[in-house]
């Protein structure tokens, strides 16, 4: 059976420039994965509607003045009214332009004075930032960093390269290119920007802030990158387990340093905490904050720093496989984008080799269309969700990839996902349909259904019913005689799992849909409980 509903809603809203005029403009509606949907002008007055089906979408402006996007959530029968400001300005002609990575809960921004820019914590996918540029007419002055990212690969270097632009990143890791080594305290200009380097280590034993101010120096805005986010810090544990421990202390004083340091009206600009891995805990969504409204919700501000140490260590979760590379991936410095090959096509009889090898063949096709038919022994990992952090957590780097996709949009899109993870050598690919794929080979599938069914099913035969959440999703609530198994730990348990009828769920089916072809491909029988897990009735240990 099919869950998903077919009723309509309608998402609209105005787009308006920093002063809240409207603006002309014009607005792309993407799927969750950034995959283009549509594109609409905008009325005289800013305004724009999309007609779509429920569920996760985002919003793109893009003008003169820069770019903006915003995530939003279409129920049936509810209209979405969303409001896109395209940049914000500040006072003395400051600006931020935000470039956001939803897939992966980052942002990068430029901060400009209207003639000249910074580019903060750019990632690999350059050309979104010389887009900005070029439609701005903006020149770009200083690239900076505020850490060795764990969760992606920058575009710092290609980008200063391209424009011969200033590459400052923090002193203390070895790079394997030469860079503008800042350290605390350390001043930098630009045109009219003035930029206080502030140290605050924490996320990294490395990792600096750089506040922003015009000519008359009063601080305006502070790019904090992995150490203050929107209501919680950035994770400590990524450089090691000895490290840990010392730097949730320094995260502790790092962050109440800035709130020393910078006025309470001081915007704050994360680089992570948007669905990244690399948050600490999870906080509401926030789009806009100030170091004023951080020390008041913000608990690291209202906790004495053993609580928080010990808070924060016990709420870590396990983080994505591919972080462990990151960090020497940008110290040696990325390869350009345009230096790495595309991959080479592959016919029915070569997928079929690989399938038989035990390599990865990842179907990147709607987990719908998937199991309703497949290339059997290939894993689905739908490109509209989180893909890239998914794909890197369950696929080792030294592994060859295949991808499968329904036309060469989609494979280029899938592709850019995975640059930006540091997988820069796809083994082979191919386009198309399973049927064009399968060639002399029979193909496969399995059911789909919800909770609801599923518990009409459980009483009259045995089944498994196996959640794939975290595990601090699992201790939340969880079904009653559930199996728990974290989807990244399943590679490795799959072939020691009972033989059994499997329904597996997760929270909206995204997960679980993975979990079921690594199921199905480990010749286990299974239905995927594509649903939302609010609709699963009552819950053990539900609070």
């Amino acid at each position: 059976m099919d869950p998903a509903t077919t009723t309509r809603t309608v998402v609209a809203g105005r787009v308006q420039a920093a002063d809240g005029s409207a603006m002309r403009a014009w607005v792309r509606l993407l799927d969750a994965g950034g995959e283009f949907v549509g594109e609409v002008a905008t009325s005289p007055s800013g305004e724009f509607r999309f007609d779509v089906l429920p569920g996760h979408w985002v919003l793109r402006a893009l003008s003169p003045l820069g770019v903006t996007e915003m995530p939003v959530e279409a129920e049936p029968g509810r209209t979405v009214q969303a409001e896109l400001r395209l940049c914000e300005r500040l006072p003395e002609r400051l600006e931020i332009i935000q470039i956001s990575t939803l897939s992966l809960g980052n942002r990068s921004y430029l901060i400009t004075d209207g003639t000249v820019a910074v580019a903060v914590d750019p990632q690999r996918d350059v050309e979104r930032i010389v887009s900005v540029l070029d439609s701005r007419d903006l020149r770009l002055d200083t690239v900076v960093e505020t850490h060795l990212h764990n969760d992606y690969v920058t575009g710092g270097l290609e980008l200063s390269r391209r424009f011969r632009a200033r590459y400052v990143v923090p002193a203390g890791p070895r790079l394997a290119f030469d860079a503008v080594r800042v350290a605390d305290d350390d001043r930098l200009s630009a045109g009219e920007l003035r930029i206080r380097v502030i140290a605050t280590p924490g996320h990294t034993d490395h990792h600096v802030a750089y506040a922003f101010a015009s000519a008359d120096g009063v601080p305006r805005l502070v790019c904090t990158g992995g150490s203050l986010l929107y209501g919680t810090t950035g994770r400590t544990d990524l450089m090691g387990v000895q490290s840990t421990g010392p730097l949730v202390h320094q995260q502790y004083r790092s962050v109440r340093r800035l709130a020393e340091l910078l006025p309470d009206d001081t915007v704050v600009l994360p680089t992570h905490g948007f669905g990244s891995f690399c948050a600490a805990t999870t906080a509401g969504a926030v789009q806009r904050s100030t170091i004023g409204r951080e020390r008041r919700l913000n608990p690291v501000f209202s906790q004495a720093e053993e609580a928080f140490a010990t808070g924060t260590l016990a709420a870590l979760e396990p983080y994505p496989a591919y972080y462990h590379r990151m960090a020497s991936i940008n110290a040696a410095g990325p390869s350009p984008r345009d230096s790495l090959a595309p991959p080479r096509p592959a016919d029915p009889a070569e997928l079929a080799d690989r399938i038989m090898a035990g390599e990865w063949v990842v179907d990147v096709r709607p987990r719908a269309d998937y199991a309703s038919v497949h290339l059997p022994g290939t894993v689905n990992i739908d490109a509209s969700g989180s893909l890239a952090t998914y794909l890197g957590w369950l696929v080792p780097f030294d592994s060859p990839l295949t991808l499968l996709a329904t036309g060469h949009d989609e494979l280029e899109a899938v592709r850019t996902e995975l640059l930006r993870i540091g997988f820069d050598r796809i083994a082979a690919a191919a386009v198309g349909s399973p049927l064009e794929w399968a060639g002399p080979q029979r193909l496969a599938a399995y059911p789909r259904a919800d909770f609801a069914t599923l518990a009409r099913v459980r009483p009259g035969r045995p089944v498994e019913v196996l959640d794939v959440r975290g595990g601090r999703e699992w201790r939340s609530g969880h079904l009653p005689g559930a199996r728990h198994v974290p989807l990244p730990e399943l590679p490795h348990a799959v072939t020691s799992l009972p033989d059994a009828e499997y329904w597996v769920h997760c929270r909206s089916g995204f997960r679980a849909a993975i979990a079921a072809s690594l199921l199905a491909a480990a010749g286990h029988q299974v239905v995927l409980v594509d649903d939302a897990v609010e609709n699963a009735g009552p819950k053990v240990g539900e609070q």
